[in-house]
């Protein structure tokens, strides 16, 4: 009977706690949905003003436009990234509007990591997102540059601008004028160039912007290894050999020379079969 007793009572305390429990979870829960306003007020201030921590990320850097600890992308399949929320009234802002110069990819042997926007020297450059400012400064071939940390993990960069409008760690919002388009660095031309990264790796900006209408694809994108597929031909052309032309060579005589065909050197040097050559050129031949 005594035994029975402890059991009944027992019971009964743990019911009556994990109750109490319930309902003060209940009043919480009820707290919380009276003041949602506040709630996701209070979250957008910290997501925009903490986006140094963005997720993978583990440093600030306001010096080196490549973030160098990008190996976390290798562990997931896709990473679904949300570019706008409506519910936060955020938007896109398209960072200049004007004729696509060059695309993403290959150029003859050399990755082009973004896409050229023909402008005026002096045209108003904007921040495509809302973000923090990680790098201000002039930066080798990019000239003078800004890099645009998002707190969706993002990063944009705007380069060969002839005047830097923002410094490192301000904060914008999309629209803001961040700069004026230029002809700095190494450029045979006023253009902007524009680039979209994910932890350190350049992604095709028109894989999530449509630039003939200056709008984006979709407010969501899921990244994926084929974002980044470009690496792989990177990787494999350090063991690139190349051929400087001379006087008398052609496609023909070089193909011969190395053991490859004609289609290989053009897809290589992106050129095709009837490309005049110059005395000095540099062809990749392998």
């Amino acid at each position: 009977m005594r035994l029975l007793f402890i059991i009944l009572f027992s019971f009964t305390y743990c019911y009556v706690s994990a109750q109490e429990r319930f309902d003060s979870l209940n009043i919480i829960d009820s707290q919380l949905v009276d003041n949602t306003d506040s709630i996701v007020a209070i979250d957008s201030i910290i997501s925009f003003y903490d986006i140094s921590k963005s997720f993978g990320y583990q440093n600030w850097e306001t010096q080196e436009i490549i973030y160098k600890n990008d190996s976390i992308i290798s562990l997931y399949d896709s990473i679904p990234i949300v570019l706008i929320d409506s519910i936060k009234s955020e938007k896109y802002t398209h960072p200049f509007q004007g004729e696509i110069t060059s695309h993403f990819g290959y150029r003859r042997y050399r990755q082009h990591y973004g896409i050229d926007i023909d402008l005026i020297t002096g045209d108003s450059v904007k921040a495509a997102f809302d973000g923090k400012i990680r790098v201000t400064k002039y930066y080798r071939g990019y000239g003078k540059l800004v890099v645009i940390r998002h707190k969706n993990g993002l990063e944009t960069a705007y380069a060969h601008l002839s005047k830097i409008l923002v410094d490192s760690n301000d904060c914008v919002k999309s629209g803001d004028i961040i700069g004026l388009g230029g002809n700095t660095g190494r450029s045979t031309g006023s253009h902007l160039h524009f680039e979209v990264r994910y932890l350190g790796r350049a992604m095709d900006p028109e894989s999530i912007i449509d630039f003939d209408k200056a709008e984006l694809l979709d407010d969501n994108i899921l990244i994926c290894d084929k974002h980044f597929d470009y690496l792989q031909r990177i990787a494999n052309d350090k063991n690139a050999k190349f051929h400087y032309v001379k006087s008398g060579d052609n496609l023909t005589r070089i193909a011969r020379r190395y053991n490859t065909r004609i289609s290989k050197l053009c897809y290589y040097n992106g050129i095709n079969q009837n490309a005049i050559l110059q005395i000095g050129q540099k062809l990749r031949v392998r």
